[in-house]
């Protein structure tokens, strides 16, 4: 019999530290540390890499479970005695509880002389890690957040599996640094129908995964490329292992095993190449057009073109090629930098923006980002915004290198924020997920995200096509080459059109298929209905 799984719909109560922001109709106030309201989403993401969606319950809507039903619950508060009760009732009734988030959250679905306590760590900069027999640590949880002790333990009954560690010193490299077992605190717990996960991973991993905590300290304790997704696979392999899931070997059945975007940024060029090419080889690519004096002259192009998809790049940033280029010529004035354009994303702004480009006749199915701008949590609640007020809008590829501007601060500095080192996508994560907005209480964005690369090495591609992680079966890769990169020496002398010629070669001797990003994301829309 097929186990269905749920999520429990969660709620936090509002913490200390928060973000304030304009919004679309009111200011939010965004939770800032350890991940509150980022659970739900984190488990949901993760269950749907492996081919089994879940579906997000309310607490009133909670039914008596078959047995063997799942159930994950990520709390950031404590429950009321009424939700212990009905969480209680659920695995008494042969249902399982899969656990994480706030410790003390989990008192009740223990024996009443096991006493177990929240704890943080002293050093602000250190990580957590599952050490597991026989395995190399698993960086689980960023810095400075909340963990379960054990304070008494008197029942033979509960049994543990791995325990946690402290990363500190070099702690950017695995193998100088500080591994220090944290004493009384497992990785996971399970007592009947009860599994804890200890450390809020899958909070962690939303975290990480939209750019809420900085991932590059930690780059080198996985596959930079494929970070997340290596992560993704230690937690789907940990309840495959204590057989709480069986993961679809054949993942989605409408996706390939590797799906390849061609996407091309059109801004500042009129340069046909690659359009030309995909026309040629009767393959369809992806074509963002900008608000831009080449505007029209692309519409006109995509237009002759229709088995492309015509699609929106939004502007993130302030900066005037011809105001800096007369300062530098007439004045011998430096040009200046781009700077992070927050009236054009937040509130209103990103909605005006896609209206815009709806009545000029460009494409809005899929949103592509333009200058290196992240501006966190803002962005998220724009493209919230545009989802629940332009439905042809699927989803966006916004979340790529570039740099990410946290909490309202201008530039990068290190903490609040930050940039990624090409070629690090910055969100190593191939497929497509869904991002949650923790000023509404957590609730997944009606639309898509994905990452990308830009200007790729055919090299690196090959690589990233062969390399194969347990238990996720399907990787979509986005690739974007700007038209004005295709014959200009910027990164390979002769222009990348080389390097694409190699990449068109490549997916076909290796029988990849090629898709518009507006089809990838019908494909997951039909699929999880």
């Amino acid at each position: 019999m097929k186990t269905h799984i749920f999520i429990l719909k969660t709620f936090y109560s509002t913490p200390l530290q928060t973000y304030r922001y304009p919004g679309f109709n009111c200011d939010f106030k965004w939770p800032k540390e350890g991940g509150v309201g980022l659970g739900v989403a984190g488990i949901w993401n993760l269950l749907l890499r492996v081919g089994e969606p879940a579906d997000i319950v309310e607490e009133e809507n909670l039914h008596t479970p078959r047995s063997g039903d799942l159930l994950f619950v990520n709390p950031d508060n404590p429950f009321s005695p009424d939700t212990e009760k009905k969480l209680y009732d659920w695995m008494e009734a042969g249902g399982k509880i899969v656990g994480a988030g706030c410790p003390e959250a989990w008192r009740f679905a223990f024996p009443s002389d096991f006493i177990i306590e929240s704890s943080k760590l002293d050093n602000p900069y250190s990580a957590l890690a599952w050490i597991c027999e026989g395995a190399q640590p698993e960086l689980i949880t960023p810095p400075g957040w909340k963990f379960l002790k054990i304070k008494k333990c008197k029942n033979i009954s509960i049994k543990n599996f791995g325990i946690l560690a402290s990363i500190g010193g070099e702690r950017q490299t695995p193998q100088r640094a500080l591994v220090s077992p944290i004493e009384e605190a497992p990785a996971v717990l399970t007592y009947k129908n009860f599994i804890f996960f200890n450390g809020n991973p899958f909070s962690a991993f939303q975290a990480w995964l939209q750019g809420q905590e900085n991932l590059e300290p930690w780059l080198l304790w996985r596959h930079r490329i494929f970070w997340l997704d290596e992560y993704a696979s230690f937690l789907c392999q940990t309840l495959k292992k204590i057989k709480i899931i069986q993961p679809l070997e054949k993942g989605i059945p409408a996706l390939a095993k590797t799906t390849i975007v061609l996407k091309h940024d059109l801004d500042y060029s009129r340069d046909s190449t690659y359009l030309d090419i995909e026309k040629q080889a009767n393959i369809s690519g992806v074509h963002a057009i900008l608000k831009d004096s080449n505007t029209n002259y692309w519409l006109d192009k995509l237009k002759l073109n229709p088995q492309n998809e015509s699609a929106f790049h939004y502007n993130t940033a302030i900066y005037s090629r011809w105001l800096e280029a007369a300062r530098h010529i007439l004045l011998n004035l430096p040009k200046r930098s781009y700077l992070p354009n927050k009236k054009a994303i937040q509130g209103k702004g990103l909605l005006k923006q896609v209206r815009w480009a709806k009545k000029k006749g460009i494409g809005i199915n899929t949103l592509h980002r333009h200058d290196p701008f992240i501006i966190y949590p803002e962005l998220v609640d724009a493209l919230d915004t545009v989802y629940n007020n332009e439905i042809e809008v699927l989803g966006s590829n916004s979340f790529f290198r570039g740099q990410v501007l946290r909490w309202g601060v201008n530039c990068s500095d290190g903490l609040r924020g930050n940039y990624g080192d090409a070629p690090n996508p910055q969100f190593p994560y191939w497929f497509p997920f869904r991002l949650a907005h923790s000023g509404y209480g957590g609730r997944l964005l009606k639309g898509w995200e994905t990452t990308s690369m830009m200007e790729i090495e055919p090299g690196l591609l090959e690589q990233m096509i062969d390399y194969n992680i347990p238990g996720l079966s399907q990787k979509v890769i986005v690739l974007n080459f700007h038209p004005a990169h295709a014959r200009t020496s910027t990164f390979v002398k002769g222009g990348c059109v080389n390097w694409f010629h190699e990449i068109l070669n490549l997916c076909h001797s290796r029988k990849v298929d090629i898709r518009t990003l507006s089809d990838v994301f019908k494909v997951l829309k039909g699929f999880v209905k």
